[in-house]
C-alpha cells in the first residue's frame, strides 16, 4: 500500500508540473502576441536576419525582412533627405551618420526612438564602428580613437591618441577593434570598454610609410600592402604573410570580411585576388576584371560578389574566376551598396525603390522598399517615411560633443534640392571645403607610440631658450637663459614627416568607362579640367551616343562626392549621375546625332562646365 501511495503522489506531482509548464508556455505565447508590435517584438526582430538600409530619396532607414521580402519598420531621419548616409548597426542600435552634415544619430531598436546625437563635423575622416557591446569613433586623419556609449553617443573614458593617419576600423567577432598605422607599418588591436579604448596587440605588417588597406576578419585583420604584393593576416597571437600573384597598387578590400574566403580587388592590375582560407593562407588565385569598378569585391558563402556601378549589376564569381551569375538592378546604376548582415548579403541602391537579398544558397530576391508588394517597389512616398512611418522623435543633444573644434567652424549649408538635382551653373553641391587642419578631440588624450622597425622620425619641438644677452654682457656658465620669448631663428626647422603616400594615378581611362557601359568605339572629343578632376565628353560613331564622365585626379581610391551632367540642345535630353565615387562619376549617355551637347561636372568643392559644341 505504501508503494502504491508513493506512486500516486509521484503521478500527481508530475501532473502538476506539466500543468505549470503548460501554463508558463501559454503565458509566454500571450506576452509574445501582445508585445510583438512593441519593444519585445522589435528586440527579437532585430536579430532575425534582417538589415536596416538607407533610402536617400525618402530620407529614412528601412528594416527589410529577407524572408517575406518586405519592409517591416521605417524610421524617418530628420533633415537627411537626399543626403549621403552611412549606417552602422548591431542587434540593439543603429548609428546613422549623415556624411553631408557630420551629424550622427543613435536609433534604439527597442522602440525605434532616437536616443542620442553627436556632431563629428565634415573635416578629416571620422569613422564609426560598433561591435556587439561596444562602439567607437575613429578620427582616422588625426589618429584619435574614443569609446562611445552607443545609446547616448556620449564619449566614455579618455581619447586614445595613435600615430595617424589610420586606416580600417571595424570590430572582429572576438570584440577587438582593428586599425592600421601606415606611418609606422603596424596594425593594432584595441579593446573598447566603458572605461575607454586600450591597445592590446601590435604587429608589424610593412615598412613604415607604405600605403595600406585593411579588412577586418572574423578573427584578426587582413592587411594589404599597396606598395608591393604582400598580404598579411594578423591575429592577436600570430602573423602570416601571403604573396599575391599581381601588383596591389591601389587595391581595395571590404571594411569587414565574413567567413574564411577573402577577396582583394586590384583595379590597376585589372585583377581580383582571392584567398580560399585566410586561416591557412591559401589557395591564392586571381581572375581578370571585365568592368571598371569603384567598389571592392565582397566574399560571401564561398562566392565573390563584385558590384559594377556603371551597369547597375553585381557579378557573381567562384574564387577561381568562373562567373556563375549576375544580379541586375538597373535602377541602382551608379549607386550600389553591398553589405553582409545576419547571414545574408544585401544589395541596396539608396536612390532607388528596390533592394536585393542573397541567402547562403545563392538565391537572390528583390525587395520593394516602398509600398507596392515584394519585388515591385512601387511609387516613392510623397512625404519622407510614408504613412507607415512612426512619428518623428527629436534627438537629444549629447553634451559634450566629440570632437570639439579648436576654432568655430563656418555654418554648414544644407542642400535644399532633393538629391540628385544638380545645378546647371557652377555651384558647389556642398559647402566650401574647410582647411586641411583637423580638430583635436576633446578631453585628455594619452599619447601612444607604437613599436616599429624604425624609430619615429617626428621631430620634437624644443622649448624656447629665451632672449640672447646683449653683446656687452656675457652670461656665466651656470646661469639659466631668460624665459622671455626668443625671436624667430633664421635657421630652418626640420619639417614634419609627410603622411603615407596615397594612390595618385587613376587606374581607369574615359574610354574604358564609356566602352564598358554602352556599346564601344568611344573617342574623346573634348575635356575640361578643374581642381581635383577632369570632365570628358566622348562620342561613338557606332552607337551615335554621346558619353560624359568626371574622372578624379585627387583622393583616388577614396569615396568622395562627385557628379556629371550631359545635355542636348535640341529635344531637352538630360542625363546626370551623382553620388560617392572612388574613381569617377558617370558615365552618362545621350543619343543625339547631329545635335549640339554641353556638359558639367565636379567633385567636392570644385566643378567645371563647357558650352554647346560637337554639333556634327
Amino acid at each position: 500500500m505504501a508503494v502504491k501511495g508513493r506512486k500516486k503522489i509521484a503521478v500527481m506531482v508530475r501532473a502538476r508540473a506539466g500543468w505549470w509548464a503548460a501554463a508558463l508556455l501559454v503565458t509566454v505565447a500571450l506576452l509574445a502576441t501582445l508585445l510583438g508590435g512593441g519593444r519585445a517584438g522589435l528586440a527579437i526582430a532585430a536579430s532575425d536576419g534582417s538589415a536596416w538600409l538607407w533610402s536617400r530619396s525618402a530620407g529614412e532607414v528601412d528594416r527589410v525582412n529577407p524572408d517575406n521580402r518586405r519592409v517591416e519598420q521605417r524610421r524617418e531621419v530628420t533633415d537627411a533627405r537626399g543626403h549621403r548616409v552611412q549606417i552602422t548597426q548591431n542587434d540593439r542600435f543603429l548609428l546613422i551618420h549623415d556624411l553631408d552634415t557630420g551629424r550622427v544619430s543613435s536609433l534604439n531598436l527597442n522602440g525605434l526612438g532616437f536616443s542620442g546625437r553627436l556632431d563629428v563635423g565634415t573635416r578629416g575622416d571620422p569613422h564609426l564602428a560598433m561591435g556587439s557591446d561596444a562602439a567607437a569613433l575613429i578620427e582616422r586623419t588625426a589618429g584619435a580613437v574614443r569609446a562611445l556609449d552607443p545609446s547616448t553617443l556620449r564619449p566614455v573614458g579618455p581619447a586614445l591618441q595613435l600615430p595617424g593617419p589610420l586606416v580600417g576600423g571595424e570590430f572582429d567577432a572576438a570584440g577587438l577593434l582593428w586599425v592600421a598605422a601606415p606611418g609606422q607599418g603596424t596594425v593594432v588591436a584595441l579593446k573598447v570598454t566603458a572605461h575607454g579604448a586600450t591597445v592590446v596587440h601590435t604587429a608589424e605588417v610593412s615598412e613604415p610609410g607604405h600605403d595600406l588597406a585593411v579588412s577586418v576578419l572574423d578573427r584578426g585583420a587582413l592587411v594589404v600592402d599597396r606598395g608591393g604584393r604582400e598580404l598579411v593576416v594578423a591575429t592577436s597571437d600570430a602573423t602570416r604573410r601571403i604573396k599575391a600573384p599581381v601588383s596591389l597598387d591601389g587595391a581595395m578590400v571590404p571594411e569587414r570580411t565574413h567567413g574564411m574566403l577573402a577577396a582583394v580587388t586590384a583595379p590597376a592590375a585589372g585583377k581580383v585576388v582571392t584567398v580560399g582560407d585566410v586561416r591557412t593562407g591559401g589557395p591564392v588565385r586571381s581572375f581578370p576584371l571585365s568592368d571598371p569598378v569603384q567598389d571592392p569585391a565582397v566574399p560571401f558563402a564561398g562566392k565573390v560578389y563584385l558590384p559594377v556601378r556603371t551597369t547597375g549589376q553585381v557579378r557573381v564569381f567562384e574564387p577561381a574566376g568562373r562567373q556563375t551569375g549576375v544580379l541586375n538592378m538597373p535602377a541602382g546604376r551608379g549607386d550600389l551598396e553591398v553589405q553582409i548582415r545576419e547571414g545574408n548579403l544585401f544589395v541596396n541602391a539608396p536612390g532607388s525603390t528596390d533592394a536585393m537579398v542573397v541567402g547562403n544558397n545563392g538565391v537572390a530576391r528583390t525587395i520593394g522598399k516602398y509600398p507596392g508588394g515584394p519585388g515591385r517597389g512601387g511609387n516613392e512616398p510623397n512625404t519622407p517615411g510614408g504613412e507607415s512611418s512612426p512619428p518623428p522623435i527629436p534627438a537629444p543633444i549629447a553634451d559634450p560633443l566629440f570632437p570639439s573644434p579648436s576654432a568655430p567652424s563656418p555654418p554648414r549649408k544644407t542642400p535644399k534640392a532633393a538629391w540628385p538635382t544638380i545645378p546647371e551653373r557652377r555651384t558647389p553641391a556642398r559647402p566650401t571645403q574647410p582647411s586641411s587642419s583637423t580638430p583635436e578631440p576633446s578631453g585628455p588624450a594619452p599619447s601612444l607610440r607604437l613599436p616599429s622597425r624604425k624609430p619615429p622620425t617626428s621631430p620634437t619641438t624644443k622649448p624656447s631658450t629665451g632672449t640672447k644677452p646683449s653683446t656687452g654682457t656675457k652670461p656665466s656658465t651656470g646661469t639659466k637663459p631668460s624665459t622671455s620669448t626668443k625671436p624667430p631663428s633664421s635657421k630652418p626647422r626640420p619639417s614634419k614627416p609627410k603622411p603615407p603616400p596615397t594612390q595618385t594615378r587613376n587606374p581607369y581611362t574615359p574610354q574604358q568607362v564609356c566602352n564598358s557601359a554602352s556599346g564601344g568605339n568611344y573617342k574623346i572629343q573634348r575635356s575640361t579640367p578643374f581642381t581635383g578632376g577632369r570632365i570628358y565628353q566622348l562620342y561613338s560613331a557606332t552607337t551615335k551616343n554621346n558619353c560624359a564622365v568626371t574622372m578624379k585626379t585627387t583622393n583616388i581610391g577614396k569615396g568622395t562626392s562627385g557628379w556629371v551632367r550631359l545635355q542636348s540642345k535640341t529635344g531637352g535630353k538630360v542625363a546626370s549621375d551623382s553620388g560617392t565615387f572612388k574613381y569617377y562619376a558617370g558615365p552618362v549617355f545621350i543619343h543625339a546625332p547631329g545635335v549640339c551637347v554641353r556638359y558639367s561636372g565636379g567633385t567636392s568643392g570644385a566643378s567645371a562646365s563647357a558650352g554647346w559644341a560637337n554639333c556634327g
